[in-house]
């Protein structure tokens, strides 16, 4: 096994509730595949109940993997909800399966541990292996050395999840799209009509951004750089959310030295007047032709 080197946190005792997300291939099985996914399930299962590590098998939820009439987006996003809300991805790689892949990528852009796990003769592909995220690759032969391996996995990475956890257990923000919708409707533009005029962005994206924890949206660097530009604002505004303290700050610094040396008697409320009078000739140089 690989991937203990990469320490992303710190060991801590806290006791935290942990689940684990496993990703397999869930359609175009046959009766004796399924039934060795389905055992394989439950012995990884065991394993992290052992560790006191729920265990969300998606396949054992038939409402989002065989009914017909379940919305596909609320499908995916039901999916991809429950893949960013857990503390470690197991991906099972014995079957080819868009649904496995997709959900290490839901891991990869949230920054979520991951054990791969694969038989000892199958090929993997290099798309799985070559992820660069925190991950352990487990190679069995056997269902008792599988037990082994996940087992010893598990104890080793477990201070490294609850440290995880810990760290995102702090309430959920929705700055970003709150600030997206904000300034979308100062400047009196739908959904429809941003999403229009950034590349693949969906309007139903975009609702998902506004209405969704940051987490849980997750948009990428180049959405946002495109929604920034069309709102006529920075990346940086859009995710800083004190942004304006920031910007005072570092005027405030500089200002310090030599405020010292022309006025060292200066009040605080005079000290403000000159920082709104340099905020005022900044904002009047930006809107020069």
């Amino acid at each position: 096994m690989t991937g203990y080197q990469l320490t992303l946190f710190h060991p801590t005792e806290a006791s935290v509730e942990l689940e684990a997300f496993v990703a397999c291939t869930l359609t175009g099985l046959d009766k004796e595949q399924k039934s060795s996914m389905r055992q394989l399930s439950d012995l990884i299962a065991q394993i992290c109940a052992k560790h006191s590590i729920s265990l969300h098998d998606p396949s054992k939820h038939p409402d989002l993997v065989s009914q017909p009439d379940v919305n596909d987006v609320d499908a995916f996003r039901t999916n991809r909800e429950r893949v960013l809300a857990s503390d470690l991805l197991i991906h099972v790689t014995h079957f080819s399966s868009t649904d496995a892949g997709q959900a290490l990528d839901f891991a990869y852009s949230a920054l979520l541990p991951m054990i791969i796990i694969s038989k000892s003769d199958e090929s993997v592909s290099r798309m799985i292996t070559g992820i660069p995220s925190f991950k352990v690759h487990i190679r069995y032969q056997d269902p008792a050395e599988l037990w082994d391996l996940l087992d010893d996995c598990l104890d080793k990475i477990k201070p490294i999840l609850k440290e995880r956890k810990l760290a995102y257990s702090k309430p959920s923000s929705n700055f970003v799209g709150q600030r997206i919708e904000t300034l979308r409707k100062q400047q009196g533009l739908s959904r429809k009509e941003v999403a229009a005029n950034v590349d693949y962005l969906t309007e139903e994206t975009l609702k998902q951004i506004e209405e969704c924890t940051d987490q849980q949206s997750n948009p990428s660097l180049f959405q946002l750089r495109q929604i920034a530009v069309l709102l006529k604002t920075t990346v940086a505004d859009l995710v800083e959310p004190d942004m304006g303290a920031r910007v005072v700050g570092f005027l405030n610094e500089w200002l310090e030295g030599r405020q010292a040396a022309r006025y060292p008697h200066i009040s605080e409320k005079d000290s403000r007047k000159i920082m709104r009078r340099m905020l005022l000739r900044v904002i009047d140089s930006l809107e020069k032709d």
